[in-house]
């Protein structure tokens, strides 16, 4: 028997692909009925999604245009016309805004009269508004968008946008800004979406400011009950409505988040059914003529594909296992051709395989040397910046030591040549050696006050603070700054209404004022007109921010006295360097260079900041800032400031002298000696305190601070532990916190800085001890 030949299998296989179509075609036509059906369904979800996403941009476009009227808003309400209260000035200002941008702006007083009305020409009454419509900007000091309402001067459906506008702590006006129908008329016309698509801007409540159709009629009118209520239970999907025409409607509600306003949009029925029906026939016509071409063309190809897919997937195997493949000849030419594409695949990627492995190896190896560059560059760069910083402190260190010997030099050239010549006319018999006297003493005292004025500027000058007025300190100042400035100069004080008081050093305050007084006269000496020096005072707040990007600035509530001059001015390089000490732009012989640094020094050591603003060719300004009085500071001075009852001093009382130097020690007895006071000595603590025991009419004891092992403030403790009514009175020409802390001296404390001359010892001394008599006197 003979096999059969391959045309009775090729009609074998026709003959079984004719039966399956036959059987097969009752179910392709209810699968084909039920894909229409579910493309029905999925073209309405569609349109629904499509429906939503397009109101909730409707929405979100709601509110960018109440952000963009809260942001002009909060823009003009930092206006210094309105934060000086010059409300013809800032009404210019909303008018000219107004007319550039189409917006037009209100402010409003608490009980709902408006002040300014840009809608309305100048000068025309103005009405006032219900209290209710702005009581949450007054009360809740915050910004609030209305709800739809009629304007009290256009008569038009608006809603308005209102911020709060504090002044003295009190919500003093409501700066608002009105948006009409037109303003939010371009939202509702989205492309790509059906004209027929009814959509609806409407407040909290639901009621229209704004519709697509038929706006005339419903504008100010609530939406239909069912997108109300929709609306009060948070819907955000879709529902069956009626709309306010009647027409059936599938609609849906998105909310603006920040205003809480919606946005209600709504397809008609008729339009989402009728081309779905439409589509629906001619899919279903298309599908079953499909459905006849497949079958016929499977019946046609069937044997050629069988066997060019299995030569294919034989090639596609092999391809993926990585083995080269040879192209395929069979009948079906369309195989052949994924064939050659298989071949060449192979060929290819054993190639590229190859090439890659390469290229990988070659560029690890490229970012190898590239990471080790990149390390020595930024080795190399931390270097050079730690050598240029270095370089920085060691100019700094120079220019500090430099000035500081230039400037003790000068004075012991004086001190050293007045004691000299002092001393030859004594050797010749002369006695008119008054004047060497005098000026030895005079440079003396200008190394001591240069020794103030580093200390100062170190932050270790020892303070006496107390609670400041500084308007009253300023206003005290009059006379002395008129002899310190030249009447050509003219001298102006602004001072704020309502400053709050400060607490710190008063003659440091006053001395740093001077300062900055003295430094804008010789700013403004070549001026022809003299110039013009402004002393002001203002409270000032420093946030968060601002304390972040300046260091040793604490957030919080300040003090400011600006000093302004109309002088010469600085480039921004010498700004830069002002505080520097011993660093200064005068004629050699005209200044220190210590005077910008001192003031620095003890606004800094005061807790408080200074800010130096300066233009060339338009003067100077530079602002103190102290820390707003606190209550602790407060009780603190008052304790201090209470005055004891003085009687007169002890004749002849015993004074016992502790200094571990002692050439300070011998010179501070004979000053004591010469008094007329007793006086016993000891080099440290411990021989004090035995000097104690043996001397129970020891009644003041005069004690350095620093000193080896024991120091003053341990001294004393120990002392007034054996002797509760000694005197004690303490010395000092550096201190940290043996008897200062954070360079405030400690309540109840008495302190004579060294240098100090006989006259100042001589007046504490004595005050002490007719204090301690009159202590006694009490208890007697």
């Amino acid at each position: 028997m003979s096999s059969p030949t391959w045309s009775g299998r090729a009609f074998s296989l026709r003959a079984i692909l004719f039966a399956t179509a036959i059987v097969a075609t009752l179910p392709t036509l209810v699968f084909s009925g039920i894909l229409l059906l579910r493309y029905a369904e999925s073209e309405r979800a569609r349109a629904e999604r499509a429906l939503i996403e397009s109101t909730r941009g409707i929405a979100r476009a709601i509110d960018a245009q109440f952000i963009a009227a809260e942001a002009a808003l909060l823009a003009m309400r930092g206006s210094q016309y309105l934060e000086s209260g010059d409300l013809l000035a800032f009404e210019g200002r909303l008018r000219r805004t107004a007319t550039e941008t189409g917006r037009h702006f209100l402010l409003v007083e608490p009980n709902g009269q408006q002040v300014i009305n840009t809608f309305l020409p100048r000068g025309r009454p103005l009405p006032r508004y219900d209290e209710a419509l702005w009581a949450p900007v007054f009360k809740e000091r915050r910004v609030h968008v209305t709800d739809v309402f009629a304007g009290a001067s256009s008569g038009q459906l608006l809603a308005g946008v209102g911020v709060p506008v504090i002044r003295n702590g009190q919500v003093a006006w409501a700066l608002a800004s009105g948006l009409f129908a037109k303003d939010f008329a371009r939202l509702l016309d989205e492309p790509g979406m059906p004209r027929d698509r009814i959509v609806s801007i409407v407040d909290r409540d639901g009621r229209h400011l704004v519709r697509s159709h038929n706006n005339e009629q419903f504008a100010g009118k609530p939406l239909v009950p069912i997108l109300i209520e929709h609306m009060r239970t948070g819907g955000t999907g879709t529902l069956p409505t009626t709309s306010l025409e009647g027409i059936p409607l599938i609609s849906t509600v998105q909310y603006a988040p920040r205003s809480n306003w919606a946005a209600a949009a709504g397809l008609p029925e008729a339009l989402l059914s009728a081309p779905v029906w439409k589509s629906m026939s001619y899919l279903l016509g298309t599908g079953i003529l499909i459905a006849a071409a497949a079958l016929l063309l499977a019946f046609l190809v069937a044997h050629r594909i069988d066997r060019a897919m299995n030569s294919l997937t034989m090639a596609a195997a092999a391809v993926g296992r990585g083995d080269m493949v040879d192209p395929l000849h069979s009948p079906v030419s369309e195989a052949n051709v994924v064939a050659d594409v298989l071949a060449h695949a192979s060929r290819d990627l054993h190639a590229l395989t190859a090439s890659l492995e390469t290229r990988v190896a070659a560029r690890t190896a490229e970012l190898s040397d590239a990471n080790a560059r990149l390390v020595a560059e930024m080795q190399r760069r931390r270097e050079s910046e730690a050598r240029v910083v270095q370089m920085q402190k060691i100019e700094a260190i120079g220019q500090l030591t430099g000035g500081i010997a230039h400037d003790f030099n000068n004075m012991l050239a004086i001190v050293l040549g007045s004691l000299r010549l002092l001393q030859r006319r004594l050797q010749r018999g002369e006695t008119d050696v008054q004047k060497f006297i005098d000026g030895a003493i005079e440079g003396a005292e200008r190394a001591a006050s240069l020794t103030a004025r580093l200390l100062a500027f170190s932050r270790q000058q020892p303070l006496a603070p107390e609670i400041i007025a500084a308007n009253k300190l300023i206003a005290g100042m009059g006379e002395i700054l008129r002899r310190t400035i030249p009447e050509s100069v003219q001298i102006e004080t602004v001072l704020a209404g309502g400053l709050w008081r400060t607490y710190a050093d008063v003659q440091g305050l006053e001395n740093a004022i001077i300062n900055l007084a003295v430094n804008g006269r010789d700013a403004m000496a070549a001026m022809a007109n003299g110039g013009k020096l402004t002393i002001e005072t203002a409270n000032a707040h420093f946030d968060e921010a601002y304390a972040a990007a300046h260091a040793e600035v604490k957030a919080g509530q300040y003090v400011m006295i600006a000093v302004t001059d109309t002088g010469v001015g600085m480039p921004q390089e010498i700004v830069g360097r002002a505080f520097d000490p011993f660093f200064t732009t005068k004629p050699a012989g005209s200044g220190t260079g210590l005077g910008l640094s001192q003031v620095h020094g003890f606004i800094k050591q005061s807790g408080g900041h200074v800010a130096i603003y300066s233009e060339e060719s338009q003067g100077t300004t530079v602002k103190l800032y102290l820390p707003r009085l606190s209550g602790a500071a407060s009780q603190a001075t008052a304790e201090r400031a209470t005055p004891a009852r003085i009687s007169h001093a002890e004749t002849g009382a015993t004074i016992l002298v502790v200094e571990d130097d002692p050439d300070v020690r011998k010179m501070t007895v004979d000053m004591l000696q010469d008094m007329g006071y007793a006086t016993l000595e000891a080099d440290g603590g411990a021989a004090a305190l035995r000097e104690l025991d043996v001397h129970p009419e020891v009644a003041l004891l005069f004690t350095d601070v620093v000193m080896p092992g024991m120091n003053g403030r341990q001294l004393a403790e120990e002392a007034l532990q054996k002797r509760p009514d000694l005197a004690v009175l303490f010395t000092t020409g550096y201190t940290r916190n043996a008897i200062v802390h954070h360079g405030i001296l400690d309540s109840g404390v008495h302190v004579l800085t060294k240098p100090h001359t006989y006259e100042t010892l001589a007046d504490k001394v004595s005050d002490l001890l007719r204090s301690r008599s009159a202590a006694r006197d009490d208890r007697a």
